[in-house]
């Protein structure tokens, strides 16, 4: 059985655990309950539809995707530099690789700030690709 999936996102989620500095990351579906008044990340894996990459029944599939890492700080505190940190976690050309499987990022950007009551969220957008076994 192919776990492809779920080794993307494993190797995207391992990547931002490693990244330096002490905030804590709300991984999806895992309880997590935000300390008041410190910031933290929230990690959204966004895959897009698997395409045909390879002419023949056996050709490699490709699927591109979004990991998008919102960076929570609370709301009227200024900028933080936290979304360039991750943008530079994720530079372009990064190979992740997890049980073999391996993830290109492609680029990264900051979309507009969202302001929800006494936090704001900054998503950084990663963006990837990734080569498998066609199923």
């Amino acid at each position: 059985m192919s776990t492809v999936f779920n080794d993307v996102q494993a190797a995207l989620d391992a990547r931002l655990a490693s990244m330096s500095g002490s905030l804590d990351i709300a991984f999806p579906n895992i309880p997590y309950e935000p300390a008041a008044n410190e910031t933290y990340l929230r990690a959204n894996f966004l895959p897009a539809d698997v395409v045909q990459a390879a002419v023949g029944a056996s050709g490699k599939d490709r699927i591109d995707g979004v990991y998008q890492v919102d960076v929570f700080t609370v709301a009227g505190t200024g900028r933080t530099n936290i979304p360039d940190t991750i943008a530079d976690h994720f530079k372009r050309g990064t190979n992740l690789t997890y049980n073999s499987n391996t993830v290109r990022i492609i680029n990264v950007s900051i979309n507009p700030a969202i302001i929800s009551g006494s936090w704001q969220a900054v998503p950084v957008s990663i963006n990837f690709y990734s080569y498998m076994t066609a199923r």
